[in-house]
């Protein structure tokens, strides 16, 4: 197993499930398992700029969803009942398990840093029922007296370190009416990626070229598409990017927030339409009324 798993993963750590155990506070039930595998997969970081015409959300949604990637190689390893691979939607601590492996440590916006992908990659966990000697590596790497995550990010979020409070990547995956301050501060359809482009650990970081995250035609939504396509008609187009997992609507209320931004009045008809629609939400309406507002104001 280790050895199929080093050959499709770009990092591989073992530990014992009483490591993480002792490290965590989880209620799950983990008494099945001897040991954790925590693998990771870097995607590229090039940063597409956003048009009057398509936008864009966070880098990492640039290639394929992550989630069916891991499954399909989980898929492939052919995972017995032995094994059980988890990706994201789980209530295991990825993050703390992959910090007790050693292979990344937690960086002061509260992301992992990995020496050569930076904080650029996804990870995921494989419990065994089997028991594997652990790979653990010594981490000394930090972010030492560096707070450049910490001044860059405009709404303050990381003003404690190592805690994310309010960040913009939160609120705009929240579906809720967006207040002033939000709507100035957002800039993509989903996520954020300022503290990561400001960190000195995410220069010059290795290019890794899988396939499945190079940049796909997906990566740009065009501005029409969100408003004319149907929910299913545009989940037909776009449904393999991992944006669309809070809808399209709250991608809509989000790309009125940059049309904003860009003084693009070009929608507005179009988002009068979406206003006198019994289908969106108050949430969305009411954003959707203050941004048509200030653009015809």
């Amino acid at each position: 197993m280790l050895n199929q798993l080093k050959q499709q993963f770009d990092f591989v750590g073992v530990i014992d499930i009483k490591r993480y155990l002792s490290y965590t506070n989880t209620k799950v039930d983990l008494s099945e398992f001897k040991s954790m595998f925590v693998v990771g997969l870097a995607y590229n970081h090039d940063i597409l700029p956003q048009t009057k015409k398509a936008l864009t959300a966070s880098i990492y949604t640039y290639g394929l969803d992550y989630h069916l990637v891991f499954n399909q190689i989980f898929s492939h390893l052919n995972l017995d009942d032995h094994y059980q691979g988890l990706i994201d939607n789980h209530d295991l601590d990825e993050r703390a398990a992959l910090e007790l492996t050693g292979a990344a440590f937690r960086g002061k916006n509260n992301l992992m840093i990995h020496p050569e992908f930076g904080s650029y990659f996804f990870i995921g966990l494989i419990l065994s029922k089997i028991h594997y000697d652990e790979i653990i590596v010594e981490n000394t790497n930090s972010c030492g007296t560096c707070v450049k995550c910490i001044k860059a990010c405009p709404v303050g979020a990381l003003n404690k370190g190592y805690q994310v409070d309010k960040c913009i990547s939160g609120y705009n995956q929240t579906k809720k009416t967006m207040t002033k301050e939000e709507v100035k501060h957002n800039y993509l359809l989903l996520g954020c990626d300022i503290c990561q482009r400001v960190c000195p650990k995410n220069n010059g970081l290795k290019i890794m070229n899988h396939e499945a995250f190079k940049i796909q035609q997906h990566a740009y939504v065009e501005i029409n598409d969100l408003f004319k396509l149907s929910n299913k008609a545009f989940k037909d187009r776009y449904g393999k990017a991992s944006y669309l997992w809070r809808g399209k609507t709250l991608l809509m209320r989000n790309a009125l927030t940059i049309l904003l931004k860009q003084n693009n009045q070009d929608y507005n008809e179009l988002i009068r339409q979406s206003l006198k629609s019994t289908f969106y939400p108050d949430w969305y309406k009411d954003t959707a009324k203050y941004v048509l507002e200030q653009l015809e104001g």
